[in-house]
């Protein structure tokens, strides 16, 4: 890591008159940071990040996160040496477990507490009196990558000690990656991945415990300017300039926070940038990649075109225009790309990409990014499943669903009795070969082992290989499943071919099939019928929300589906 600090120090005692500050003079109660030890292989971990993000929406801009990946439970993966430092000052070993202004709370021993204790501690300290006001203002410039953080301090009475000591963290949000226990927290499920937010990057301004502040009486102002370049990895992970925050924060010594800021940052010298590319939430049984990329306007001009190349390391690119943008400095918008199809390998994965080479109709080159491209699909040797489902205390929650893609049940079952575990095993007859949809409900939305039993569920085929094995989900756990005695190829499972444009689609979703369509039908990805056309070869789709969706033809030779994305 490249870190370069300065910083210059001034001291003025009376009523700042002649001064131009950003710090209030005005006594005030203390802000909070909560900073919760964490590590993507703690499996209540995202539950106490849960409870924290709740906490902070009850308080805002009163309550700040931060998230310190250290320990056993992190396995080397986003963790930093200045929070490796913090947690074994504390002799942390539980996850997750955090601080609430790194405070002795009633007879503790330790300012070190569990997840359920967050909030009661951190109302506690919301209602205490600081005797410092704080205030931040940041600067980044893009092409440098420098960061200029000003934080400003006003003593409004006389901190109980006589050294203070100002800490300056840098944090960074939406982090795609692996995390145990992510059903804990669904709102932060991305796909596959979960995405983790106000992860600790290290401090900023020269030392874990922070920068020595000797002036501490009543009535005391004190500015700090630290410059500081931000790398362009931390801990192998890319440092997004647009997914940072910082937190100052003054404390006694290594505890008792005094209070804390989030800093206000402006960007200089920045252009629109894509920031992430992802795999939409979808499961087919063909070879589809629908993908998202988020993009952030960190330039003063207002963006109201983009011209995209897109496409898969093995299978060219492509080119989109999205146009009927109004995307002001710092704004952002998610564009949904036409769906990637083509003659990929079954079962594999692919990396996709994509760049921005035009705004407003002026050609650029920028950086591209990347995501995998998941193929969710599972391949079923044989006639017959085996269905194992085990309840959890809660059993009227519980419900499924095997389905074939065109939406015909072949078996449901549940709700189940509450308070007694139920283990059934069904044998599943496959109809006939092809693309069958395996759904499991909680009605609740936090799957069935959440804490209150171990519930889980299994299939498998008829050579014992185990197609789905989950319990820890949300409210629906999703699998396709391609069914064959004779192949495990879905392109070689009779279906009627057709092609469907545009896709993503705003209005009318138009078919392209050699068969005359007696009926066009459009379901949710629950398998609500939303719509329906006779004789047609076109739908219209505007009354959608915007998501996926299954299209549906019949004709005289058979049924074709097909998903399609509503933008």
């Amino acid at each position: 890591m490249r870190k370069a600090f300065l910083f210059v120090a001034s001291l003025v005692c009376g009523s700042l008159a002649f001064s131009q500050t950003f710090v209030s003079t005005t006594p005030s109660n203390k802000k909070v940071v909560i900073e919760e030890f964490t590590g993507i292989n703690c499996g209540w971990c995202p539950q106490g990040h849960l409870y924290v993000n709740q906490i902070m929406a009850a308080h805002p801009n009163q309550v700040f996160a931060i998230n310190i990946h250290a320990g056993g439970y992190a396995a080397n993966t986003y963790t930093t040496t200045d929070g490796e430092r913090i947690r074994a000052n504390w002799n942390v070993t539980s996850f997750p477990s955090g601080m609430v202004n790194r405070t002795i709370f009633n007879t503790a021993s330790s300012p070190v507490y569990g997840r359920n204790s967050f909030s009661s501690y951190a109302n506690a300290a919301l209602s205490q009196r600081a005797c410092a006001n704080i205030a931040a203002r940041c600067t980044i410039d893009c092409d440098t990558r420098i960061m200029t953080v000003n934080v400003e301090l006003f003593y409004t009475d006389s901190s109980q000690v006589d050294t203070n000591y100002l800490s300056v963290a840098l944090l960074q949000d939406n982090i795609l990656g692996p995390q145990s226990g992510s059903s804990l927290n669904p709102d932060q499920i991305v796909g596959d991945q979960y995405n983790h937010m106000h992860m600790f990057r290290g401090m900023v301004n020269g030392s874990t415990w922070g920068d020595t502040i000797a002036t501490t009486d009543s009535g005391s102002f004190v500015s700090r300017t630290y410059t500081y370049t931000i790398p362009a990895t931390i801990s192998n992970v890319p440092v997004l300039l647009n997914d940072l925050s910082v937190i100052a924060f003054v404390a006694e010594g290594k505890a008792n926070i005094i209070n804390v800021c989030k800093a206000d940052i402006t960007y200089l010298n920045g252009v629109p940038t894509l920031t992430k590319m992802a795999m939409s939430e979808h499961e087919s049984c063909n070879m589809e990649f629908p993908t998202y990329v988020s993009v952030y306007n960190l330039g003063q001009d207002t963006v109201r075109s983009l011209e995209i190349r897109y496409g898969t390391t093995v299978r060219g690119s492509y080119t989109m225009t999205h146009s009927g943008m109004n995307l002001g400095y710092m704004e952002s918008d998610t564009i949904h790309l036409p769906v990637i199809t083509g003659l990929f390998s079954s079962g594999s994965n692919y990396t996709g990409y994509a760049k921005i080479i035009g705004i407003n109709g002026v050609a650029v080159d920028y950086d591209s990014i990347t995501c995998t491209l998941k193929k969710y699909k599972k391949n079923a040797v044989g006639d017959t499943l085996t269905f194992e489902l085990t309840t959890d205390r809660y059993g009227s929650e519980t419900t499924f669903k095997f389905i074939h893609i065109d939406r015909s049940v072949v078996l449901s079952g549940g709700p189940y009795p509450n308070d007694t575990i139920i283990t059934d095993i069904i044998k599943l007859a496959v109809p006939h070969d092809g693309c069958y949809i395996l759904e499991v409900y909680d009605a609740a939305g936090d799957g069935i082992n959440s804490g209150y039993g171990n519930g889980n569920f299994k299939l498998s085929d008829n050579t014992g290989t185990v197609l789905s094995d989950n319990g820890r989900f949300g409210t629906l756990a999703q699998y396709f499943i391609n069914c064959s005695g004779t192949s495990n190829d879905i392109e070689t499972a009779s279906a009627i071919d057709f092609a469907i444009y545009p896709n993503p689609v705003s209005n009318t979703l138009n078919i392209d099939c050699d068969q005359e369509v007696s009926k066009i039908e459009v379901f949710d990805m629950q398998g609500k019928k939303m719509t329906i056309a006779d004789n047609a070869t076109a739908i219209n789709v505007s009354t959608l929300d915007k998501g996926i969706y299954l299209v549906r033809i019949i004709t005289n030779e058979g049924v074709g589906v097909r998903t399609f994305v509503k933008e």
